[in-house]
């Protein structure tokens, strides 16, 4: 769907065509980003302050962050209250982390993704696809494990990733949703394209702070290149 004629509907149903192929359009973005950039921050937090990944990751994931969460659907004070009397009641106290926000929202989609897919999968490849692919993201590092070694220390073994949203976690209600003028209007402030390719490029920056963490990429190079290697070809007189 052209980002224009979303407009035409006062609310985006969830998983219905975005009009690129392979992606539907999300259940809950809000909530998704802001747990994802907040889960990125807590994984950032984890690399050298002088990092010049972190620190340009760090900026743009702040701004997003900003402007995601300005936006506020009807109901969302409401619904916060009623969130945390639940919380309460499944012990998930205001000391969570990152991680525990990432599950609840991640727990939440797939329940809901589950349920839209089953009526699908048997007879539409797409939807087997989307479903699958989906499932896949949702593998993530708690960022709790030991931080990275400072130079000449020795690496310890990198936290294993694990599946978020699981059974432990409790299925909690959904917040409300965004209008599609309101998803517009992010859309137009994050200049990324539809906000579920947003979502996907969250995902990704996700997974690459822990390949960039176990790569080390602010350490010196093991082989200094030569003089002038960087440069590009220049005419010269």
């Amino acid at each position: 769907m052209h980002p224009s004629l979303r407009l035409l509907t006062a609310r985006l149903p969830a998983f219905s065509p975005t009009g690129l192929t392979g992606l539907l359009t999300h259940p809950n973005p809000r909530p998704t980003l802001i747990a994802l950039y907040n889960h990125t921050l807590t994984l950032l937090s984890r690399l050298p302050a002088h990092s010049v990944y972190r620190q340009s990751v760090e900026n743009l994931t702040r701004h997003r962050l900003a402007i995601i969460s300005s936006v506020q659907p009807e109901g969302l004070e409401e619904y916060q209250q009623q969130i945390a009397a639940l919380k309460q009641q499944h012990k998930i106290g205001t000391a969570g982390t990152t991680a525990d926000e990432l599950d609840i929202v991640v727990k939440q989609a797939r329940v809901l993704l589950d349920a839209f897919a089953s009526e699908h999968i048997p007879t539409d490849k797409n939807i087997r696809e989307y479903h699958a692919n989906e499932h896949r993201r949702w593998t993530y590092p708690r960022g709790t494990g030991a931080p990275p070694p400072k130079h000449g220390e020795v690496a310890q073994p990198m936290e294993t990733a694990v599946v978020g949203g699981g059974d432990t976690t409790p299925f909690l209600p959904v917040e409300p949703p965004l209008t599609a003028e309101q998803v517009a209007e992010v859309e137009a402030q994050f200049g990324g394209g539809l906000i579920e390719e947003v979502v996907d490029q969250g995902w990704a920056e996700l997974k690459l702070v822990s390949a960039m963490e176990e790569a080390r990429v602010w350490e010196e190079l093991e082989v200094v290149p030569g003089e002038g290697q960087w440069v590009g070809f220049e005419r010269k007189p």
